[in-house]
């Protein structure tokens, strides 16, 4: 007896931990902790959560109304630029109540172009690949020019965060994630050359148990992981080593932390965790029509 007891003690605590849940049975835990520490509001975290909600299919539709006013109440204050309009578009096309294009008399279609020089949006690989992926959440067609410099952009091997081939900083999985999700939401092909060095470069940052991390290969981080994940998907590639490692960094509530000693952010490793345990590529949802303009 002595000998069983501490056996089943372990039998039981392993059968608790969120690592050996499923990926979508993960993905929904950490929605039900998002919904519940994440209210309606204007700002980057309430799109966020409004994305991974509908990935998940955890999003009522008296939830998808009450987030999707929220955004449209706050986005006047919160939308600088090409980025933050981005994320609104998204979030109110994953709402599917109302307008994407539009929060108010704010057009965010409008403040995402002001933004857009020489085929570049805003100022960093997401500001841009958000936009990208915007579009494609809109049904609208990514100009040529756009799908050019984010394809030059690619540097040694993938993508760095300012977009520079040479004399800024390294290139790292995140951002080389994020530009491979929105060239293959602009229609350019997995079999292209690029994403494909791209996406060869990204798997051979692997830590050695399976996931990805920002810069480094000794710990796993939920944000790169979980793009990773997506990125993968969206080349047609399932990872289930690095979904594995995004299931160990789930806490016992359904939070994901950023590493497994490092809560960090936890509604950021949620939001992306969620999506990338969905099954789902962004964007999660599109339009099936916009308004030419908001009034």
């Amino acid at each position: 007896m002595n000998r069983v007891l501490p056996l089943l003690i372990a039998i039981v605590a392993l059968a608790a931990l969120p690592a050996s849940a499923s990926n979508r049975s993960s993905s929904r835990a950490g929605a039900r902790w998002l919904a519940a520490h994440v209210h309606a509001g204007g700002d980057g975290f309430a799109a966020d959560t409004l994305v991974a909600l509908r990935a998940s299919a955890s999003l009522s539709v008296a939830g998808a109304r009450s987030r999707a006013a929220g955004l449209r109440r706050g986005a006047r204050s919160y939308v600088s630029g090409a980025g933050q309009a981005a994320k609104v578009i998204l979030a109110l096309a994953a709402a599917g109540s109302g307008s994407a294009r539009c929060a108010g008399a704010v057009d965010l279609r409008i403040a995402m172009g002001r933004d857009y020089t020489r085929g570049r949006y805003g100022r960093n690989a997401f500001d841009d690949a958000l936009a990208l992926l915007a579009l494609r959440a809109l049904r609208e067609r990514v100009p040529t020019a756009a799908i050019g410099f984010l394809r030059a952009a690619r540097g040694a091997g993938g993508w760095n965060v300012l977009l520079r081939r040479s004399g800024g900083p390294v290139d790292d999985v995140s951002s080389t994630a994020i530009a491979i999700l929105a060239l293959r939401a602009a229609g350019v092909s997995r079999r292209d050359r690029g994403l494909r060095a791209g996406l060869s470069w990204m798997a051979r940052q692997r830590t050695r148990s399976g996931g990805f991390a920002l810069g480094r290969r000794d710990r796993n981080e939920a944000n790169s992981t979980a793009l990773a994940i997506e990125a993968e998907r969206a080349m047609g590639r399932i990872d289930r080593r690095a979904a594995r490692v995004l299931r160990g960094l789930q806490r016992r509530d359904g939070a994901f932390q950023f590493t497994a000693d490092d809560a960090g952010s936890r509604v950021i490793a949620s939001t992306e965790s969620v999506v990338a345990l969905s099954g789902r590529i962004p964007p999660v949802a599109r339009v099936h029509r916009h308004p030419s303009r908001c009034r």
